[in-house]
């Protein structure tokens, strides 16, 4: 009876955590996740144009010059404001 019990309450739990979804890429609001994969891929999933945008920006910055460098932001801070001109 008690094994009946437990696993019904096993079986509900498991069924909940389906229905709410642990993957936070499903959050509503993509700024407010963390930065890294996760919020880059909701940003996409949301934003057909995303990644054309922000190819673009690199792009720019490229062509102005700008590189990835140790404790240079200068092309992070370029694309980053390209990116929301757009």
């Amino acid at each position: 009876m008690a094994q009946t019990i437990h696993s019904g309450i096993l079986r509900k739990l498991i069924a909940v955590s389906l229905v709410l979804g642990s993957s936070s890429v499903h959050a509503q609001n993509c700024a407010q996740m963390s930065p890294g994969p996760l919020r880059r891929q909701c940003a996409a999933a949301n934003h057909p144009g995303f990644e054309a945008r922000l190819e673009r920006c690199k792009d720019e910055a490229r062509s102005m010059g700008l590189t990835k460098s140790a404790g240079d932001p200068a092309i992070k801070e370029y694309v980053q404001s390209c990116m929301h001109r757009r």
